[in-house]
């Protein structure tokens, strides 16, 4: 514990104890400028020891204060009707047609979706802007094709290229297409609007360097992020293409580029699915300064779903995603990797794809540009490009079923990756490494496969796409309809809060006091000076009834509760005080909460998620016991106030006070109906509450038993990269496979940085991400309820990033994330071991070898098969290891190098 820290904090506390009973609060922003704001919290840093060791001289502060004007802009979209003349004049049932775009375009007016867009002027791509991505001849090429009138020469033409057709507008509606991706984009960038969707065709991202392909001519992405890279508008670019064909174009584009993270789910099926790249599987990384910034996710099997592409957001994309910290998304999206796609032959959900866009919306300050690629079974792709829309718009996204354990050939990809990107990502270096595969099923055996070549020329030009048989249109739009009923049509329907002076009585003459009124005073005020208080609805805070209380409390406790007779109260003495306004505070406290809660569940009401800025807290108070500052358990309240009331069957608790939450796990140990998470400080039993029952092998009993999740870290300093760690491998994955129906969070901010209980180093901003990760579940029903945090101003800016979050306002960027340190690996593999047993969700990680199993390549008729490849040979095309091994075999040594081989190790 730090000295200048307590001080600092005595000091301000029995200053403000002389006016903690006074009616209404005085915003300091009415007192100071934001420049002298800035110097008072720089000031107020420099009094920590911590700062030192922590930040150096920068204020840790910086990020939040600035974010003050970061405010939610609006979302832009950008079309145009004559993208609509491109179409396949020989065969009119080709599947990239004009009815693709007049499919989304119609669904999103039947929605109403564009209204609530800022339309965009499109404009046509400039020659220039092309040559920086493709040869300077491929412009003039697609021109002169074009200006051909004759459809028999036509069809010749495109019979030179895979998969494309030319009519006279090819050439004009392809430049559209690059143009409004450019148009989104650089207003993104600009900071005209927050993000934005260009609704083009034809698509993009299999355009290669000097050919067309696959029904793109000009690569609308590769040439949009080339352009801002150019003009400086964005530095670092996560590109995330889950169209079902790997775009091959962008990835060449960028194959060497640090500064582009290209992202890629495909079918690939060894080889076998279109485009039969070798280079389109998870061995192909990057090269030179792009090496670890190439990550294909190659599916080699059809019909995953839901649970598959979550699994591999959660186990790859986030972690390196926040890891990288982009400045920009730009989103290739494809929806053939759709529900009722006979191209993509996958069974993904279109709410899918909203849950996506929530989850990525707090990297980049929230900057995504979604352009759109493929999709082809029209009721699928309109939904999912509506789905895509209203969360870029901040809708909450329906709820998705609740998630099983990927299939195997799933989990088998997401390790192989974790395999060849563990030296270049601190996200993946934590994963254990032996030395034998053994024969445990918990050691993964990587295996490079490939098993078929590309398509050569003369190709196709008509009926060279799948057909539907009988009935399948039928039955899968039948399918997209019922999910259409199922989403309904919320809106954002804003942010409600509770506040009350009354809460600001409950205090005492102890010196040694944290829990204390300049806790919640200073929240409101910091509230107050983002202006946070006028784009969120005031509830009015009513007293908790004694009815209420007992169903979580008992008669005898709750009743002395309510009748102030704290002498009759179980409490434990040494963390408990009281004084003549205790009763109020406690009452107001839990009733805070509950009017936050009719807010947030009424149908009619304006509001679709809240925070509740109470005291004191309540997670250390059991059934009839107060202690830990906590006399009513707030959230335990709550959370059976909404199974009684609103008939709810599946309750998420999440709590990340630093302390155990021992009451709330004692109170819901037995019930099924609430899911209890928990991170904190265990320090192997030694942490306050100083209980065993806040260990990881916890796990409920009875019918609740596995609804009790236990994260207890121990002995370091736990950050951000930690924290993000658990919830990426543990908490987001639980989540989901529960499926809640209401998120109530212990919002505690004792972990956060220079807490004088703590002593952890989360930051304000980090808390913001981690609501941001939460929010997208229970349809967006996320209630946040104050507990700990024993530094005013940590634990204010911390809740501040946390209402902004549910704003949908841009979170400051976090610092890269590092290594994660050996303690909070042990502890997430504990709590993994033994949760997995309950969610099967968590049955993904497995052992990495230190060697490939083997390697095996088919080009054509030539095949080869080398065990335990040197790993050099990972990462390199067909003809590159043909052309290695040969030289070795040009001088009589291929036995002895591949018995040299067998001995290396990765």
């Amino acid at each position: 514990m730090k000295k200048a820290q307590i001080n600092s904090n005595e000091d301000q506390t029995k200053k403000s104890n002389k006016k903690a009973a006074t009616t209404s609060v005085k915003p300091r922003a009415a007192r100071e400028s934001l420049k002298e704001f800035k110097e008072r919290m720089k000031k107020n840093a420099q009094k920590s020891d911590d700062k030192i060791e922590l930040f150096g001289m920068e204020d840790f502060y910086a990020k939040s204060t600035n974010s003050i004007s970061s405010i939610k802009k609006g979302t832009g979209i950008c079309f145009d009707d004559f993208m609509s003349l491109h179409k396949c004049i020989w065969d009119p049932e080709y599947s990239e047609g004009p009815q693709r775009y007049f499919a989304v375009i119609n669904r999103l007016k039947e929605l109403d979706l564009i209204e609530r867009c800022e339309r965009l002027k499109p404009k046509q791509i400039k020659r220039e802007n092309i040559a920086r991505v493709h040869h300077k001849d491929l412009y003039l090429r697609l021109k002169e094709i074009c200006d051909i009138r004759n459809s028999l020469e036509l069809e010749k033409k495109a019979s030179e290229y895979d998969s494309v057709y030319f009519n006279e507008h090819t050439f004009e509606a392809a430049l559209y297409a690059a143009g409004c991706c450019l148009v989104i984009a650089e207003n993104v960038c600009k900071g005209a609007i927050k993000n934005g969707f260009a609704v083009v065709r034809p698509p993009g991202h299999h355009a290669m360097y000097n050919e067309f392909s696959g029904y793109c001519y000009f690569n609308n992405v590769a040439i949009t992020a080339q352009h801002l890279l150019d003009q400086n508008l964005a530095q670092r670019i996560l590109i995330i293409d889950f169209d079902v064909h790997h775009g091959q174009g962008t990835q060449q584009t960028f194959y060497n580029d640090n500064r582009v993270l290209y992202f890629s789910i495909h079918r690939y099926e060894n080889g076998t699915f279109w485009p039969n790249l070798r280079e389109s599987n998870f061995d192909f990384v990057g090269d030179g300064n792009g090496r670890g910034y190439n990550i294909n996710v190659p599916l080699n099997e059809t019909g995953l779903g839901d649970d598959d592409y979550l699994a591999i957001v959660l186990q790859i994309l986030l972690p390196v995603a926040y890891e990288f910290q982009p400045n920009l998304i730009i989103v290739s999206a494809g929806f053939d990797s759709a529900i009722g796609d006979e191209k993509g032959m996958m069974l993904t959900t279109p709410a899918f794809y909203a849950h996506l866009i929530f989850l990525l919306s707090g990297l980049a300050e929230g900057k995504i540009v979604v352009c759109l690629e493929g999709g082809y079974f029209l009721p699928s792709l309109a939904e999912g490009a509506a789905m895509t829309l209203r969360s870029l718009l901040g809708d909450p996204p329906p709820t998705l079923a609740p998630t099983k354990k990927p299939k195997d050939s799933t989990i088998d990809v997401i390790n192989n990756i974790k395999f060849v990107l563990k030296s270049y990502w601190n996200c993946f270096r934590p994963f254990e490494v032996v030395s034998t595969a053994g024969e445990g099923a918990e050691v993964h055996k990587v295996c490079v496969e490939h098993l078929d070549a590309p398509p050569v020329p003369p190709y196709p030009t008509r009926a060279c796409y799948p057909v539907a048989e009988e009935g399948y249109n039928v039955k899968y739009t039948e399918a997209v309809e019922k999910l259409k009923e199922e989403y309904g049509c919320k809106y954002n329907q804003g942010v409600c809060y509770c506040y009350d002076d009354e809460m600001l009585l409950h205090k005492t003459k102890r010196e040694d006091g944290y829990e204390e009124p300049i806790r919640l005073r200073t929240l409101y005020e910091r509230f107050k000076e983002f202006g946070l208080d006028s784009r969120c609805k005031r509830i009015d805070v009513k007293l908790a009834d004694l009815e209420v209380l007992q169903k979580t409390h008992g008669n005898e406790y709750a009743k002395n509760i309510v009748e102030g007779a704290f002498k009759e109260v179980n409490m434990s003495k040494r963390d408990i005080y009281t004084c003549d306004d205790s009763t109020k505070s406690i009452l107001k406290s839990a009733g805070g909460l509950l009017s936050v809660i009719d807010e947030v569940m009424a149908a009619e009401s304006s509001s679709g998620c809240g925070a509740a800025f109470i005291r004191p807290p309540g997670h250390h108070a059991d059934h009839g016991k107060a202690m830990g500052f906590c006399f009513i358990n707030n959230v335990a309240v709550a959370a059976n106030y909404v199974l009684d009331k609103y008939k709810l069957q599946r309750v998420l608790i999440v709590d990340f006070d630093i302390h155990h939450g021992n009451g709330t796990q004692s109170l819901f140990y037995d019930n099924p109906k609430v899911l209890y998470l928990s991170v904190h400080k265990y320090d192997n039993g030694n942490y306050f509450p100083q209980s065993e029952d806040a260990n990881f092998d916890r796990v409920g009993r009875y019918a609740g038993e596995g609804f009790n999740v236990n994260i207890p870290l121990n002995k370091e300093k736990h950050g951000n990269s930690e924290y993000l760690a658990i919830f990426h491998r543990i908490i987001l994955p639980i989540a989901y496979s529960f499926s809640p129906e209401l998120v109530l969070v212990s919002a505690g901010f004792d972990a956060g940085i220079h807490d004088p209980l703590g002593h952890y180093k989360v930051t304000p901003e980090a808390f913001g991400h981690f609501i941001q990760l939460l929010h997208p579940l229970a349809r967006g029903r996320t209630v946040l309820a104050l507990e700990g945090g024993y530094n005013p101003t940590t634990l204010a800016f911390s809740m501040v990033m946390c209402v902004k979050a549910l704003l949908g306002d841009p979170l400051p960027p976090l610092d890269k994330t590092d290594l994660i340190n050996g303690s909070a690996q042990a502890s997430i593999e504990d709590v993994i071991r033994v949760q997995k047993e309950y969610w099967p969700v968590l049955g993904v990680d497995k052992k990495l070898p230190n060697y490939v199993e083997y390697l095996k390549v088919f080009d054509g008729v030539e095949t080869l098969e080398i065990r335990r490849p040197d790993p050099r040979l990972l990462n390199c095309g067909v003809e590159e290891l043909k052309k290695r091994l040969r030289r070795e075999q040009d001088r009589g040594d291929m036995d002895s190098v591949v018995e040299k081989l067998e001995k290396v190790t990765l």
